[in-house]
Formats: C-alpha cells, sequence, structure tokens
C-alpha cells in the first residue's frame, strides 16, 4: 500500500492529512489480519480443521440464520474486494500507463487494460487456491514492491531533502530525465541489487524442489526487510557518490512562476514550502545547483 499512497495524496489539499494514512493503515491492516487469525483458529475449535478464507468458512453455516450471515458475509467479501482492486490496483496502474503513454492511453482505457490484465491474464483463481499460494503471491509481490517503495522514500527524503520542482515532474525533457534515455541509473542499479538475492527464494517457495543456499532462503525470509533497506542504502549512496546536480535544488518550486535563478515571491502565489502545506513567501533564488 505505501507504493500506492501517492496516487491518493496528491488529490489532498493539506500536507498534513497523510499523517492520517501513516496511522490508520497500520493500525486497520493489524485489526483485519487479527481478526483473520481468530476466525481461523475458531473454525479448527468448530469445524476441527483450519479454514482461512472467509468465503469456505461462510458455507459451513446453515439454517436461517446461518445463510442470513453467509449473505452479509459474501456481499461485504464483494464490496471489499472492487473497493480495494479500484483503489489499489486498478486507479494506480491506469495513472502509470497514462504517465507511461498519455498519446494513446487515457485514464479509462488505462483501467480496461488493468482489468483484462488483473483478472484473466493473471489467472487469479489459482494465486487464491490456497492459503500457501496466496502467500507465496504476496511474498513475491513484496520483493518488487520493497526497493520500489526505498528508492521513492530515500530519494524524497534524502537526496533531494524534500526539495523538488513540481512542475519539472510532468515533464517529459525536464530536469528529471537525467539522460537521453530518460532512467536514473542510481535507481536502477538499486532495485537490481535489491531484487536480485531475492529471485532465488522466490523460485524455491514456487518450487520446493528447488535447492538453493541456505544463506540465501535465509534472505527470502526477510525479503522485505531485505529489499528496502538495501535499495534504500544503495541508492542514498550512488545519489552522494554520483549525485544528478541538475535535479538538486535550494528550494521548492510549486509553479512555474519559479524558474530556475529568477527570484520568486512577487505575488501572492509563488510560495516555499515549510513542511506543514500551508507555504510561505519565498524571497529568495530557486536555482539548481
Amino acid at each position: 500500500m505505501a507504493t500506492n499512497v501517492p496516487d491518493f495524496t496528491r488529490y489532498m489539499k493539506r500536507s498534513r492529512g497523510v499523517w492520517w494514512q501513516a496511522l490508520l493503515l497500520p493500525s486497520i491492516s493489524l485489526l483485519i489480519g487479527t481478526f483473520g487469525i481468530i476466525s481461523t483458529s475458531c473454525a479448527k475449535v468448530v469445524y476441527g480443521e483450519y479454514i482461512w478464507s472467509p468465503l469456505d468458512l461462510a458455507s459451513h453455516w446453515h439454517g436461517p440464520w446461518g445463510r442470513c450471515g453467509a449473505f452479509f458475509v459474501g456481499f461485504c467479501w464483494v464490496v471489499a474486494q472492487i473497493g480495494t482492486n479500484l483503489s489499489a490496483n486498478v486507479i494506480s496502474c491506469s495513472n502509470d500507463m497514462v504517465n507511461l503513454c498519455p498519446k494513446y492511453i487515457n485514464i479509462r482505457r488505462g483501467a480496461i487494460i488493468t482489468t483484462v490484465t488483473a483478472g484473466w491474464t493473471m489467472v487469479p483463481w489459482k494465486i487464491i487456491s490456497s492459503a500457501q499460494s496466496l502467500l507465496t503471491f504476496m511474498s513475491g509481490l513484496s520483493i518488487f514492491l520493497a526497493p520500489i517503495a526505498a528508492i521513492l522514500a530515500a530519494d524524497y527524503w534524502i537526496v533531494k531533502n524534500q526539495k523538488i520542482d513540481v512542475p519539472g515532474l510532468y515533464r517529459r525533457h525536464g530536469r528529471y530525465r537525467y539522460n537521453s534515455a530518460g532512467t536514473n541509473w542510481r535507481a536502477a542499479i538499486a532495485f537490481v541489487v535489491s531484487l536480485g538475492p531475492n529471485l532465488p527464494g522466490m523460485a524455491k517457495a514456487v518450487n520446493s524442489s528447488i535447492k538453493i543456499n541456505a544463506g540465501i532462503e535465509h534472505i527470502w525470509d526477510m525479503n522485505y526487510l531485505w529489499g528496502f533497506s538495501s535499495a534504500f542504502l544503495l541508492y542514498v549512496g550512488l545519489s552522494k557518490a554520483f549525485p544528478a546536480g541538475e535535479t538538486l535544488l535550494e528550494g521548492m518550486i510549486w509553479d512555474d512562476s519559479a524558474q530556475e535563478g529568477i527570484e520568486v515571491g512577487s505575488s501572492g502565489d509563488d510560495r516555499e514550502g515549510n513542511g506543514n502545506g500551508d507555504g510561505k513567501l519565498a524571497g529568495e533564488k530557486v536555482k539548481a545547483f
């Protein structure tokens, strides 16, 4: 979910609203996980087996009250699946495709492509066929998302020091193009180095007959911790050793009125961030090092 947060915080009017997400996301996830553990354990006591799927658990409920409860559980399950997939998967993936190919893909076409890919091409019914396959898929997903989240956090908080050119983020040939190919090689190296050691463990999780070194297998056991920490530290190290000077700013650039080397603050619309989202008048030059 950490990598999906910007898809929604971009629409906020005040930056302090992000702290509510930092508070609620972990607590709600912990609460839902606790309910799952409790219900699975209760199923062992009542039915003699561990039933992890809410739908399979509801199928054991008989009689008028049981059928009524199963209906509401199924209804809530459908609403939750639609809401989760729309917010965490369809919208974020559609935004990414729009950014990559804005000439050919809009948000509606991106949603259609995402729906077909996720709902059919990826055979999701096999992913949720058992608890083991679901956990393996989620663990495999985390080895890709952990370095992405780490690079995003390291770039904004450490490398850029919360000073970015907001209009430049949307320019194809702006300051954040980095090179002719439009790639940041520091991020690419950090991603590959973080991902590599986790791949053998993922292969063994999918196919238990594969033999790998015990040390590599232990890295898989802590795949998210390794993926996040290694990518974070390596990206910061490479960015400090080989800085992309054109992307390092002395202050925040909120709009096109604050150009490189031009003094801003001549009007109330030119603002420099002060960390609480309200902004203050910027009476200094904002320029690249």
